[in-house]
């Protein structure tokens, strides 16, 4: 959901200068019916005159191991090639993590998008509070 358009921007919902919401799902695999094991939440901010995008977004966990925990996620991609992005850290069972993903586009359409990540984690294991 763009939230933020700059003044006299096109229609595109994420021209130059837009701000946009995002609460997506995560799921094990692209089919449909893939497992959901949690939410990509955050903010996408259309940066670059060239439509690169800037990316703050937590996958919080709500199925499995990881039940209940996140992972925060942050960097700079163009849509439609592979993204490198930094883990920046998270909670519960990622406490004290750094990292990075790489996600690669399996579906860019008008009304969805669908992306392969994979997750590439250091963390060192904290006792509980």
């Amino acid at each position: 959901m763009t939230v933020v358009r700059a003044p006299n921007s096109t229609s595109d919902a994420l021209a130059f200068g837009a701000i946009a919401v995002v609460d997506d799902i995560l799921q094990e695999g692209e089919d449909e019916n893939s497992t959901l094991i949690g939410r990509c939440q955050g903010l996408v901010a259309e940066v670059g005159l060239d439509g690169s995008r800037e990316t703050l977004q937590n996958f919080v966990f709500t199925d499995g191991k990881y039940n209940g925990s996140t992972l925060a996620v942050y960097g700079k991609h163009v849509s439609a090639t592979k993204m490198e992005t930094l883990v920046i850290g998270g909670t519960g069972l990622f406490r004290m993590t750094k990292g990075y993903t790489i996600g690669i586009p399996l579906l860019i359409t008008d009304s969805k998008v669908i992306y392969e990540f994979d997750v590439y984690v250091w963390h060192m294991e904290m006792k509980d509070d």
